[in-house]
């Protein structure tokens, strides 16, 4: 037991260096146009945005008969932001130490940002590739997923999360993500 306790704190004493590395390398190349574009970025993955993109791509979906796509989208978004609060309130983690460069409340892990990322634009990354075999749609899809790294990267950048906060989020919406894509499928199918 003591073997697996040794191994457990190896591996948050690793973690949470990283983090700090990470954390200080990212306060080192901060400028003012990074903090601006960074900014941006990051409002993309906020509630306001999720709440806003959500409406008018589900109304998208609806106008096109895809109900299905509408509401596991609603799904994979809603479920996500659900276990996001949960697990914020269990673990309690407090945000990086020094000036944050953004608004940020609550929690620090997972990030929220980058787990609602995940989640809605993995999903209609998902999407994409399901309608669409062509180049441009693997590339949309592509483009997504750059898009939620640099939304995570944004969270490291303004200094309101650390990198395991980060990675976690993407976990943790990744699986959100293929669980509603598979939920779907398989309403579709029946």
């Amino acid at each position: 037991m003591s073997q697996m306790t040794n191994t457990i704190n190896d591996l948050i004493g690793f973690w949470a260096a990283l983090d700090l590395q990470v954390q200080a390398w990212a306060g080192g190349i901060h400028t003012p146009l990074g903090i601006k574009c960074f900014n941006l970025i990051t409002y993309t993955g906020s509630s306001v945005a999720f709440l806003i993109l959500t409406l008018f791509i589900s109304f998208y979906l609806l106008s096109k008969q895809r109900v299905n796509e509408a509401i596991f989208l609603n799904v994979s978004l809603f479920s996500a932001w659900w276990i996001m609060i949960l697990l914020k309130n269990v673990f309690e983690r407090s945000r990086p130490a020094g000036e944050p460069l953004t608004i940020a409340s609550g929690f620090s892990l997972p990030s929220g940002h980058a787990m609602l990322s995940m989640a809605f634009y993995g999903f209609l990354a998902g999407l994409l590739l399901r309608h669409e075999k062509s180049s441009r749609a693997r590339w949309g899809a592509a483009l997504l997923f750059i898009w939620v790294i640099l939304i995570g990267f944004s969270r490291i950048y303004l200094n309101v999360h650390y990198l395991s906060d980060v990675l976690a989020g993407f976990i943790l919406g990744f699986i959100i993500m293929i669980l509603s894509l598979v939920g779907m499928d398989r309403v579709k199918s029946q």
